[in-house]
């Protein structure tokens, strides 16, 4: 049976890569005819296929079948596929996001208003802590300032007393003056003395009277002494009676004794008019001695006066001087019972969720100031730090697409681009493959994911052949790099 030349041609016009190249037979081989296959029985076997001419057919065929396959797969494997390296990841707060409470001032704390995992407004009160060492400075604040406003009132009571004695002092000096003014004008004019004086006059005059009444007694008794001297001498010669004599005689007696009275009546006179004038005197004294007592008083009161303006000055100057001092202790008192009571309540600077854990055992502990106490982070955004394997290092990029999956079912997933590689390595916990920590921001408004957990992360790569893919995979499964079967 001939073969088709349709078939022959069609095979020598293959574009196939492969060639199928026949084997050569030797010469003898070649020119000695093959004799045909017998049977057991002596007579020739028939051929299986009575149609087909050996000296026409194409006898590797599956040879040509199996280059169609190898050349097919070979484009196939230059075929670009998607690639992403699959990996987990653990969430943390995003960067400037969380902020730590610390205590502002040394205390004990007492009690804890809110819970891990809470989720808290800004200025909303968290914890109370008692301030012990707070209150020794406060007590001692108070106390400088009792002792500064004692100091002060009794500054200002002084000043007060100082300025309403020379108030006082003033008004007596004034009326004193006007009394020594007064007495001045009254002294040489004293209705007292005056009225002496009169008395002292009216006496002077009865006396100057009583004078002219002895002159002129004095008188007639010297005429009077004259005559009995004249009628001594007549009686004596008898010329004139006895008796005219007795009575001149008798004249003489009484005017001697009314002159002796007289003189008499004049000497008391004289004393009243001493007495008079002594009591003159006595007036005149008191009068001076009270102007004088007047005069010194009015000195003591100046004195006094001038003293007390020096101490009120003093005074005013104490006063003055001790009011900055009592501002400063009011302002440092009330600054540290302020800082009391705002510290006492320690207060969340910034709305977020608390995500530390085991606060609650700082209760009943007293604490230094600058004491962390709890962190507050703002779970909006969350960073997750994704580790990828060594193997996988060299197909992540940054700004690569990367897509999460929570472990909880129901969630939703999130989707994102890298924005941060370190380019160190650092060995995973187990210390046995290295890893490379690679971060991406997750926008969490919703709130539903929570610092802590962990999620799924497919991170999108470039584009690569099918083969290289494939070999990728091959060497990470079975190690050859580190046998170097591999380059």
């Amino acid at each position: 049976m001939t073969s088709h030349p349709n078939t022959k041609n069609s095979l020598n016009n293959a574009t196939s890569p492969l060639r199928v190249v026949p084997p050569t037979l030797p010469a003898e081989e070649a020119s000695t005819p093959t004799a045909p296959e017998t049977l057991i029985g002596g007579s020739p076997r028939q051929q299986t296929n009575p149609t087909q001419n050996t000296s026409t057919s194409f006898p590797y065929k599956h040879l040509l079948g199996i280059g169609i396959i190898v050349i097919g797969l070979g484009l196939i494997s230059q075929i670009p596929v998607s690639n992403s390296v699959n990996a987990e990841a653990q969430l943390e707060p995003a960067p400037n996001s969380h902020q730590i409470v610390y205590t502002e001032v040394p205390g004990t704390m007492t009690e804890l208003l809110v819970q891990p995992n809470q989720q808290v407004q800004d200025n909303q009160a968290i914890a109370i802590i008692s301030t012990e060492d707070m209150d020794v400075e406060i007590a001692q604040s108070q106390a400088e300032l009792d002792q500064a406003i004692s100091n002060y009132k009794s500054a200002s009571f002084k000043l007060n007393t100082l300025s309403a004695q020379i108030n006082e002092t003033s008004v007596k000096e004034s009326l004193i003056t006007q009394q020594i003014q007064q007495l001045q004008q009254e002294l040489p004019h004293l209705p007292e003395v005056e009225k002496l004086n009169q008395e002292i006059a009216a006496l002077q005059s009865t006396i100057t009277g009583i004078r002219s009444q002895i002159a002129g007694r004095t008188e007639t008794l010297a005429r009077t002494q004259e005559r009995i001297s004249r009628y001594q001498d007549l009686v004596a010669q008898g010329v004139l009676a006895l008796n005219i004599l007795e009575d001149m005689q008798d004249r003489e007696s009484h005017l001697i004794s009314e002159i002796t009275t007289k003189e008499s009546e004049i000497n008391q006179f004289k004393q009243q008019v001493a007495a008079k004038q002594a009591e003159i005197k006595i007036v005149t004294n008191r009068k001076q001695e009270e102007l004088a007592d007047l005069q010194n008083e009015l000195h003591i009161l100046a004195a006094t006066r001038q003293t007390a303006t020096v101490e009120l000055s003093a005074a005013r100057k104490g006063v003055t001087s001790q009011q900055p001092l009592l501002n400063t202790l009011k302002t440092e008192l009330e600054r540290r019972q302020n800082k009391q009571q705002a510290h006492q309540i320690l207060k969340a600077k910034q709305t977020g969720f608390i995500i530390t854990p085991d606060f609650h055992k700082l209760l009943g502990r007293k604490m230094p100031a600058g004491e962390p106490i709890l962190e507050i982070a703002d779970l909006s955004h969350l960073v997750a730090i994704i580790e990828v394997p060594q193997t996988d290092s060299d197909i992540v990029k940054n700004g690569a697409k990367v897509t999460f999956r929570p472990l909880e079912p129901g969630l939703p997933s999130y989707t994102t681009r890298l924005e941060k590689m370190e380019l160190v390595m650092q060995p995973d916990p187990a210390q046995q493959k290295q890893l490379l920590k690679v971060r991406a921001l997750i926008n969490n408004s919703e709130q539903r994911l929570i610092p802590g957990a962990k999620v799924y992360a497919s991170i999108e790569s470039e584009k690569m052949p099918l083969y290289q893919k494939v070999q990728r995979e091959l060497i990470k499964l079975f190690k050859f790099r580190k046998y170097g079967w591999v380059n």
